[in-house]
Parts: structure tokens; C-alpha cells; sequence
């Protein structure tokens, strides 16, 4: 019985330097879902402000980026009468390609 015991002494370590990548890369990938789901809904808070600047004859580029946090950015901004489409970068934490996540919003123009 002691002779089977140290023969599988390293079996334990070894299973664990295999499994820790694995767990590392879930847990990253959990991660990104996570500031995906959290860049939207800036997103569409920023959109909201942008659209609601452009109904008040405000400038809808400068009101998006004052709306979005420290970590997102604005790729880009298309106004187009009472619409305006916000494109935000997604901040990248797992090894994924780059990915955008867009949120349009129409507001009628003040009188």
C-alpha cells in the first residue's frame, strides 16, 4: 500500500498545473461578459445623453463622451436628424478580437 502511495504523490500537481490555465481562462472569459454587459449599458446611457444634447441644439459628440466612464471611449457618432448612433469600444480582458458594442436613440427636437 505505501509503494502505491508514493508512486501517485505527483499525480495531484500535475493535475492541478493542467487544470489552473483552464480555471484561469474561465474566469477571464466570465469577466468579459461581464464588462460587456456593463459597456452596454453605458452605452445606452451615453446614447440617451448624446440625443437628448442633439434635441436641445447641444453638441451630441461632447455630451456622449462626458456620459461614458474613464474606460470606455467613443469610436464613433452618427447623427442623423432626431437619431443619434453611439459606437463605444468594448474594453478587451480575455484574448478576444476587438468588438464594439452600439445603441441608437431617437428624441424629438425641442421646441
Amino acid at each position: 500500500m505505501s509503494s502505491r502511495r508514493r508512486d501517485e504523490r505527483g499525480t495531484v500537481a500535475i493535475e492541478v498545473v493542467a487544470l489552473v490555465p483552464l480555471l484561469v481562462l474561465v474566469a477571464l472569459y466570465t469577466l468579459q461578459v461581464g464588462v460587456a454587459g456593463w459597456a452596454a449599458s453605458q452605452t445606452q446611457e451615453a446614447a440617451r445623453q448624446s440625443a437628448r444634447a442633439q434635441s436641445l441644439g447641444r453638441d451630441p459628440v461632447a455630451a456622449a463622451e462626458d456620459a461614458l466612464p474613464a474606460g470606455l471611449h467613443v469610436s464613433r457618432v452618427d447623427v442623423s436628424g432626431d437619431s443619434v448612433k453611439l459606437v463605444v469600444e468594448v474594453p478587451r480582458v480575455a484574448p478576444l478580437p476587438a468588438f464594439t458594442v452600439e445603441r441608437e436613440v431617437a428624441m424629438a427636437v425641442a421646441p
